[in-house]
């Protein structure tokens, strides 16, 4: 029983070390664990899939660094889906920091698929002003914005030309981690003007999302990093948020392998005494 005798006096920095490996390696040489592929997550894809060559669709980067790891991997699926399909793609943000965020995500996307700025895409930037603006947004994009993250005016730019109004609007996709962001879109946007609202959140916030899904007021929804790996699985992408869920499955595997083993040396205590 030397080694349960060991195992007692293991010093800690020993678990530190293994549970950083299990973070490090998959993250470095994704093992391709499988990921379900949930109905939410699906629906988004199917609604993607049915929209025709040319549509116009809103991806509004509504989150801020502190959510990077789980929102970005989406935004990366999404554009990239969104190209693929020929699709005209429309980035703007309510958080400050979220269009610089997703700008880099649209810009390799575009670079893969050959898309000319202005005209398959573009980006507004930052838009304040929560609940008014959208409403105004709905109503007549002109009142405000009126220029592109560069300062470039939005006449200018074909696409920007092409989106008046709520009407010109195929499908809006927020990627949100809290205020203002999917609940606004949904009662500001959605429920006055129709557009129907796609949603990727954070993995805290997903559960709140289940009412807007069963009512219809959303279409689909992708939460936290799990949901960006079923939308990369959907898409055959499988990249960062799939290669995080394998160092999350290996570090809960671990932990559980930890729990189990100090309660077989506290048994094993026990029974000494």
């Amino acid at each position: 029983m030397k080694l349960f005798e060991r195992l007692q006096t293991l010093d800690r920095r020993v678990i530190f070390i293994l549970v950083a490996l299990a973070v490090i390696i998959p993250m470095i040489v994704p093992l391709g664990l499988p990921v379900d592929v949930t109905k939410p997550a699906k629906d988004i894809f199917d609604r993607i899939e049915k929209l025709p060559e040319g549509a116009v669709v809103v991806v509004s980067c509504d989150y801020d660094p502190g959510s990077e790891a789980e929102l970005t991997p989406a935004t990366v699926a999404f554009v990239e889906h969104c190209f693929r399909r020929n699709l005209r793609v429309y980035m703007m943000g309510l958080w400050p920091a979220g269009p610089e965020l997703g700008n880099l995500a649209l810009q390799e996307s575009a670079a893969r698929h050959g898309k000319e700025y202005g005209i398959d895409y573009i980006n507004v930037g930052y838009r304040p002003g929560g609940p008014v603006m959208l409403v105004s947004l709905g109503r007549n994009v002109g009142d405000v914005i009126r220029a592109d993250y560069t300062g470039v005016p939005i006449d200018s730019l074909p696409l920007g030309r092409a989106v008046k109004s709520a009407r010109d609007i195929d499908f809006v996709m927020t990627l949100s981690a809290g205020d203002p962001g999917v609940q606004h879109w949904i009662i500001y946007f959605n429920a006055r003007y129709g557009t129907p609202i796609g949603t990727a959140t954070t993995g805290i916030m997903a559960p709140q999302q289940y009412p807007y899904l069963s009512s219809g007021q959303l279409v689909g929804l992708l939460g936290g990093m799990k949901g960006a790996a079923e939308y990369e699985m959907l898409v055959d992408m499988q990249a960062r948020a799939v290669a995080g869920m394998d160092s999350q499955s290996i570090v809960h595997l671990l932990l559980v392998a930890f729990i189990i083993m100090g309660n077989i040396i506290l048994l094993y205590q026990r029974r000494a005494k």
